[in-house]
């Protein structure tokens, strides 16, 4: 997780996931009809790296492989049950695919 676990927005999650392509990730969900993104709101569509995120001292691999996930009041329990379903599906089989990665 990146960013404070106590200062933060509740609704607002943004994970790294080692191994893992941020733009590739965004894409499988997206085929997976679930919305999410791979910078700030402030910064959204641009192409540079989270400028938010390198405020905070994180590594330019771990804003790479990162996710904004943002939950709103039309959210339902369900979809978040889902997403935690598909997720760590989806990393594993990216990371399968991945030239580089290993795991450890």
């Amino acid at each position: 997780m990146n960013g404070s676990r106590a200062e933060r927005a509740p609704h607002v999650t943004n994970l790294s996931f080692r191994g893992v392509e941020g733009e590739a990730l965004l894409i499988s969900l997206d085929f997976q009809g679930v919305a999410v993104s791979t910078g700030s709101a402030c910064s959204s569509g641009a192409v540079e790296p989270s400028h938010v995120l390198r405020a905070l001292g994180v590594s330019r691999d771990r804003i790479h492989g990162s996710i904004r996930f943002s939950l709103g009041r039309m959210n339902r329990e369900e979809e978040v049950e889902y997403l935690l379903e598909i997720l760590p599906k989806t990393v594993s089989r990216m990371r399968e695919m991945s030239p580089v990665y290993r795991e450890r």
